[in-house]
């Protein structure tokens, strides 16, 4: 008996020693996936183009209608291969879902998610984010002298109001890893 608590042990002690993403499939693995299997349209590789980072996002069994967001690739080196980043769950519209996103890592876990609204556009090639904002607006020229309330200064940033989201790199429009925004070379 204490033989085979032995050998359970250590084999116990030698799969915490392996990584997580020893486990997780390689991203040609994930690319063969998507092409024989039937996907629902936010399932596939997706990428961040802010920072250039890419994810899985795969149905989550445990939780039918929902989606596990599975990293990639990424130059941020908190991250690892296979880390699970966050989940999309249904809502009535069948385009729009709440992604909770883990903002934070604290040494092997994650923490903080951060809960967004995430829209998929109309062709399937990309997932808007949209995260909440505090807005706080005092009005001083209500403490300036009547003269003062004629003159107004603002600034616009027009990249404020570009989209923030995901791009789909991988199954493409026509299943085969073309994309609609880039051009295809017979």
């Amino acid at each position: 008996m204490n033989v085979l608590l032995k050998i359970m042990i250590s084999a116990l002690l030698s799969l915490t020693a392996v990584p997580i993403h020893a486990f997780f499939p390689s991203e040609s693995a994930i690319r063969e996936w998507c092409d024989t299997g039937v996907l629902n349209p936010v399932e596939g590789i997706w990428e961040y183009p802010d920072d250039g980072a890419r994810v899985c996002i795969q149905a989550d069994p445990a939780s039918p209608g929902s989606f596990t967001i599975y990293m990639i690739s990424t130059p941020d080196c908190r991250l690892e291969y296979g880390d699970v980043i966050g989940h999309l769950h249904p809502t009535v519209d069948s385009r729009q879902f709440r992604l909770e996103q883990f903002t934070h890592k604290d040494k092997l876990s994650f923490t903080k998610a951060e809960q967004c609204a995430a829209t998929l556009s109309a062709d399937g090639e990309s997932l808007r984010v949209k995260s909440p904002k505090l807005k706080l607006k005092i009005n001083v020229h209500t403490l300036l002298p009547r003269f003062w309330r004629v003159a107004r200064v603002s600034y616009d940033d027009p990249t404020d109001k570009l989209p923030a989201g995901l791009v789909k790199v991988y199954p493409g429009y026509d299943h085969n890893g073309s994309l609609r925004r880039k051009p295809r070379i017979l």
